[in-house]
């Protein structure tokens, strides 16, 4: 059996448009054209792929099963024109990536200044976020792929995640909070003083439990929760608010000594770097470039200075 790949990409188009006369317009056919070529393609086929309605046109069973091969045939085209492209020296694509506050100051930089000299007619769309925000996105395909840090929600169906590196996450203070003049700290002392976090979901909430609750503590509750990294330091080197950060995130403001990571070994630990994408998903070459330059930045930054 032969399929015409022309009659697949106006299946395609019938079956996101919803109509024969929107069809037409989107892929410049007539209608009389287009729906001889649907009739084509359901004889090769011998089954019936839309049940017609006075609104449209709806996938009937059979159809779902065309559509899903059809999109793969689909991309597959496209990753071969990129392919061919990336050989010329001319790859071209948009790279959707979702990256929690951390990964886009300690690896954003420094995997788009090596792609822009590898591809740099590449676009790159970065959309912030929460963990479970960004898994979110993954799992609805808004996104290519994420990175993130550990969650404490579940992970989405036909979501997977793999570590790719660490980073070091802090209880952090203002230089004149009374926390630093203490001779003797304890996890029983932090819970005596205000405290700033991220919104739930941030992956900062998983060790701020842990790191109370190993200690027989209960973990103190929040006075103000933000997801602003530019109110979180504010409130933390101009006001007297403990908070917990990825020591990426307030690496400035610690040289210029406006936020310090409180003297206490216990408060400070390393999380897992997370790259999530969808099972089974293929990436396009321009997506592959930015992820591997992702990863490479990863492995550099846990290396030791």
């Amino acid at each position: 059996m032969y399929i015409n790949h022309r009659e697949l990409r106006v299946f395609l188009a019938i079956a996101r448009c919803g109509t024969i006369n929107a069809a037409a317009q989107t892929i410049g056919m007539t209608q009389p054209a287009l729906s001889r070529s649907l009739k084509r393609l359901e004889e090769t086929l011998a089954v019936r792929l839309f049940d017609r309605h006075p609104g449209g046109m709806a996938l009937t069973e059979f159809g779902y099963l065309v559509q899903k091969h059809a999109e793969l045939i689909e991309f597959e085209n496209i990753r071969l024109a990129e392919e061919l492209r990336m050989m010329n020296g001319a790859a071209t694509g948009l790279v959707r990536v979702g990256l929690v506050p951390s990964a886009i100051s300690s690896l954003l930089k420094l995997a788009l200044a090596e792609l822009y000299w590898v591809a740099p007619d590449i676009q790159v769309q970065v959309i912030e976020g929460a963990g479970n925000q960004m898994l979110d996105l993954v799992a609805n395909s808004s996104v290519d792929f994420a990175i993130i840090g550990q969650v404490q929600s579940d992970i989405p169906e036909g979501v997977l995640t793999a570590p790719i590196g660490h980073e070091q996450v802090c209880v952090v203070a203002g230089p004149n909070h009374p926390i630093h003049s203490k001779p003797e700290l304890s996890l029983s002392e932090l819970k005596k003083h205000r405290w700033i976090l991220p919104e739930k979901g941030n992956a900062i909430w998983l060790g701020f439990n842990n790191l109370f609750r190993r200690a027989g503590l209960e973990p103190p509750v929040p006075f103000v929760t933000t997801n602003s990294v530019h109110t979180l330091k504010t409130m933390v080197a101009e006001e007297n608010y403990l908070s917990m950060m990825s020591r990426v995130i307030f690496s400035l403001e610690e040289k210029h000594r406006l936020i310090l990571p409180i003297p206490l070994d216990t408060a400070h630990w390393q999380r897992e770097i997370l790259l999530a994408r969808r099972r089974n998903r293929n990436f396009l070459p321009a997506t592959r470039l930015l992820l591997s330059e992702f990863e490479k930045q990863a492995k550099l930054l846990a290396q030791p200075a």
